[in-house]
């Protein structure tokens, strides 16, 4: 007997929202009792890729003339949709989601009158949720009246392709209920009408605007330049991206992501309001005056916050942070650092992933902090490598990930011999390495891993490599071999570096399955042309 299609419909359509909308698509056609449960779902989800594809599509525009000229992908389409939001409507069931994403291949003006007649369906049969991605260069749909009128919506996403005209301004909007608000490319007849139209969504929670556009006086689509929040006391999240000009009053925000439109010219952004802020991310960014003083007062305003992230910021040659409420700070792409002073007793992460490599210190840390530090390294530069490494206190450098440059022989290497160790180098839990090496140099090879050992001793080591086995090879011989490399920062006189004492416990890879491989049958099977990860745990 089949049990599962004997179950209420309410299960069979909790079951059919947990599989992936194509997948859940292809259960009508198991039996009578699937495609009906599959027709009276309250979910409508439908991508343009499930019924064409590139190479349907007739060439050059030629789908935009008409129903003659167009192509049966789109027919069906518009078919199934059609048929599947009527049905809901003729049976007087509900629709919780509706989303549609129609690609870059068909023209919005094609299906307009479909587009209209199924936003105002959806909206007659309490529509909650909303998504439109027409996301077309060929022409603009003009946002139907009727969508601003479904008072049951709760979320909103409108992608490219759409267009909202002054007829916005007159019109009574019914967006009430509206939680989450998302414009994402989106076409404004004036700037008027985006924060009228954010206005009219009092109970918004999440705001979300990525690159939206408007006309100007010669009816040119350009981008938008400022945006003012204000009056939305439920807002909580917002992500602004695309804008050069922000202003924020919101009292009750929580977490903020902002980029500009021009990552080189000035901007503006105020958020000072904003005292209930707990997360702040800030991509993209000119340098601004005086960032330690910012630094100062950004904490001072918001006492609240626990997470701070930069992205791509042209930082000064020295930056204090003090907070003793911050948790998270990821640093990603700052230029000019050279000195970092943290203190900040409750901090439990601290990411860096920036080719500079500056001194970071921690004045006042946590015993549960974890530091993650992410850069680029050639021969040139591996004593300062090494030097922020040992500035770092032990118990917290958790991973630590490197992009080694290639290195021609001759090149650097004075340095690496000058290198002496009299202890073990501090401890942590994974080192990564990236590396493109030369595979006919195994004079690079020895100093390479020597300099790294003797800058950290990691629990596990990776190595991300595209140059055939020669490296891991070379890596395992030295560490596992019965005559293992001379120490090239020892004398022959002296006791072996304590690195030699390492010992391989296990070895894994991106290509093989099992969690402990014999490495002579890894080396067999080992990828000619890809990049492959292998990693070592080690212990003393």
């Amino acid at each position: 007997m089949d049990r599962i299609s004997a179950m209420p419909k309410a299960i069979l359509h909790n079951i059919l929202a947990r599989l992936p909308d194509k997948e859940a698509a292809r259960t009508s056609a198991l039996s009578k009792t699937w495609r009906d449960t599959w027709y009276s779902f309250p979910n409508l989800s439908v991508h343009w890729g499930y019924f064409f594809t590139e190479d349907d599509v007739p060439l050059g525009k030629s789908h935009r003339l008409g129903k003659s000229h167009r192509f049966s992908g789109l027919d069906n389409l518009i078919d199934y949709v059609t048929k599947r939001l009527l049905r809901l409507h003729d049976q007087g069931l509900p629709l919780e989601e509706f989303k549609l994403n129609l690609g870059d291949l068909v023209d919005p003006t094609l299906v307009t009158f479909h587009l209209d007649q199924w936003i105002r369906i959806a909206s007659e049969i309490g529509v909650k949720v909303l998504e439109l991605d027409l996301s077309s260069d060929y022409g603009k749909w003009d946002l139907a009246l009727c969508a601003i009128e479904a008072k049951s919506l709760t979320k909103l996403h409108l992608g490219k392709g759409i267009r909202i005209g002054q007829e916005f301004l007159k019109h009574s909007m019914k967006l009430s209920s509206v939680k989450m608000l998302s414009l994402t490319g989106v076409l404004f007849a004036h700037e008027w009408i985006i924060e009228h139209f954010i206005s009219h969504c009092p109970l918004a929670e999440h705001l979300s605007m990525d690159h939206c556009y408007v006309y100007n006086h010669l009816s040119s689509e350009v981008p938008l330049e400022s945006l003012f929040l204000h009056g939305l006391r439920k807002l909580k999240e917002v992500d602004l991206q695309g804008i050069q000009e922000v202003h924020i009053d919101s009292p009750n925000l929580v977490n903020l992501c902002y980029a500009p439109l021009d990552f080189n010219a000035p901007f503006k952004l105020n958020f000072d309001s904003c005292t209930s802020l707990r997360s702040l991310i800030l991509m993209h960014l000119q340098t601004i005056a005086n960032v330690d003083k910012w630094f100062l007062e950004l904490f001072s305003k918001h006492p609240f916050l626990e997470r701070v992230e930069i992205f791509a910021y042209s930082m000064s040659e020295r930056i204090d942070i003090s907070s003793a409420q911050l948790k998270v700070l990821k640093l990603t792409h700052c230029s000019n650092l050279k000195e970092v002073n943290i203190d900040a007793p409750n901090l439990l992460s601290f990411s860096y992933d920036c080719a500079d490599k500056p001194v970071i210190s921690f004045m006042r840390s946590s015993d549960l902090l974890k530091v993650r530090v992410v850069t680029d390294v050639d021969f040139e530069h591996f004593y300062s490598l090494r030097e922020s490494i040992w500035n770092i206190p032990q118990k917290i450098l958790a991973s630590l990930s490197l992009f080694i440059k290639r290195t021609f022989p001759g090149y650097g290497y004075g340095r690496v011999t000058e290198l002496q160790v009299s202890s073990i180098p501090p401890s942590i839990k994974h080192l990564e390495v990236t590396l493109d090496p030369d595979s006919d140099h195994k004079f690079l090879y020895g100093r390479l891993m020597n300099y790294l050992l003797s800058s950290c001793f990691p629990e596990t080591i990776s190595f991300i490599y595209g140059g055939g086995n020669t490296f891991i090879e070379f890596f395992y011989e030295m560490l596992m071999g019965s005559e293992k490399e001379e120490c090239y920062c020892c004398s022959s006189s002296d006791p072996k570096c304590w690195w030699h004492a390492l010992k391989i416990v296990n070895i894994s890879c991106s290509f093989m399955t099992n969690q402990n491989i014999d490495f002579k049958d890894m080396l067999d099977v080992w990828p000619v042309s890809s990049v492959e990860k292998v990693t070592f745990r080690l212990e003393l």
